[in-house]
């Protein structure tokens, strides 16, 4: 039951959906521009740097902030706080990734992952940005970055649980693995149209500083 309730709260959180409402302050709707989706990569693409940037940070924050509550609320049991925390991390992604009222059409979980990691642990969260930034830099593909970033992320996940990375009690590790590896696996499957592209050299690269499109309302 408390699993489930960490899931539900973090899937409220989670379906808050930066991009969509930003984008509805500037009338318009995001779903219907660029790849159509609201993360912060499309809404840098549609509506411009400055507001890549605040939903980037909107969709960090919104992950980060119950999570660190659900860590404060099991401070005493750190045999499964880390479990627990990934619980409310993974009702976060679901609801960016699938918004009820939005007809289930959302993000693609990347940010959202960054928010979980810092707090689940903050040095496998900086590794993962550490990865995502390398990639992105080498090659200026964001769909790139976060499939490599989130392979990454499965194997620190199987290979952490199983060496003590995230101070599980043994009984808890095998639900943490399962678990955790959907964080990754869903994140690859939403980016499913993107490889694609990359496969066809079709794909767009990340230009970081832009206006944004030109969009007649």
């Amino acid at each position: 039951m408390e699993r489930l309730i960490l899931f539900l709260v973090g899937y409220f959180c989670g379906s808050i959906q930066c991009g969509y409402l930003l984008g509805k302050l500037k009338g318009i709707d995001i779903r219907q521009y660029g790849s159509r989706n609201t993360g912060a990569t499309n809404s840098l693409r549609v509506m411009g740097t400055g507001a890549g940037i605040i939903v980037l940070l909107g969709d960090v924050l919104k992950a980060i902030i119950p999570c660190l509550v659900v860590r404060f609320l099991y401070a005493t049991k750190p045999e499964i706080q880390s479990l627990m925390v990934l619980w409310m991390g993974l009702g976060a992604m679901i609801g960016h990734d699938f918004p009820f009222y939005l007809g289930f059409q959302g993000g693609k979980g990347v940010a959202t992952t960054v928010g979980i990691l810092l707090v689940l642990h903050f040095k496998l969260g900086l590794a993962w940005i550490g990865v995502f930034l390398v990639v992105a830099v080498l090659f200026r593909y964001v769909s790139l970055a976060s499939i490599t970033a989130m392979l990454f992320l499965a194997g620190a996940i199987v290979l952490g649980a199983g060496n003590g990375l995230f101070g599980l009690g043994e009984a808890y590790r095998t639900e943490f693995v399962v678990a955790g590896l959907v964080i990754p696996l869903l994140s690859i499957w939403r980016h499913r149209t993107n490889i694609v592209r990359l496969l066809k050299g079709e794909e767009n690269r990340l230009k970081l500083f832009t206006k944004g499109m030109k969009i007649k309302q």
